[in-house]
């Protein structure tokens, strides 16, 4: 699986791959290999590489993750290959034509926070999506007025899918 990773304004494209304890991460031409495990209270991986042991734990935070290793946090954002190229042609045609919100990847709506002719403001949480076992908080990029919601919660959807279509509000 490929993802787009920004660690400290760096940003990366990821892949990876697991198999049963083992992972494999290749970035930037680079490939690690590590075994890990799940502890008991789930929250907490023991990561094995290159002969050293780590303790690793990731938890949601606002609009990325927490990762702490060995006691140090940061914070990591995590997109989808084709959200990150969404986003990038919506910052290279700003503003004016509307917007429309998509699903980065495929998963699950747990959640519409807007309906049809709700005013919505840039950085406003509009759909959240599950996506292995993660919950994804959708937001409007520029803001505008909700012309269409175009799926249900508990729908399953399909990355790039169009979820909520926004008009730019009429001045």
């Amino acid at each position: 699986m490929k993802l787009w990773v920004t660690l400290r304004d760096h940003d990366a494209e990821v892949e990876f791959h697991a198999e049963g304890d083992r992972l494999w991460v290749e970035v930037e031409g680079r490939r690690l290999e590590a075994d890990f495990r799940r502890l008991p209270d789930g929250e907490v991986y023991s990561l094995l590489v290159e002969g050293q042991s780590h303790e690793l734990r990731v938890s949601p935070s606002g609009a990325g993750l927490d990762v702490t290793v060995d006691g140090a946090t940061i914070m990591v954002e995590v997109k989808h290959p084709l959200e990150k190229l969404l986003q990038s042609t919506q910052a290279a045609h700003p503003g004016g034509h509307g917007e429309t919100v998509a699903a980065p990847m495929p998963g699950l709506v747990v959640a519409l926070k807007v309906k049809a002719g709700d005013v919505v403001e840039a950085g406003q949480s509009v759909a959240v999506v599950e996506a292995m076992k993660m919950q994804n908080e959708l937001t409007a990029r520029s803001g505008g007025v909700v012309s269409e919601v175009l799926v249900a919660e508990r729908a399953s959807v399909s990355a790039g899918q169009a979820l909520v279509r926004l008009a730019p509000r009429e001045r």
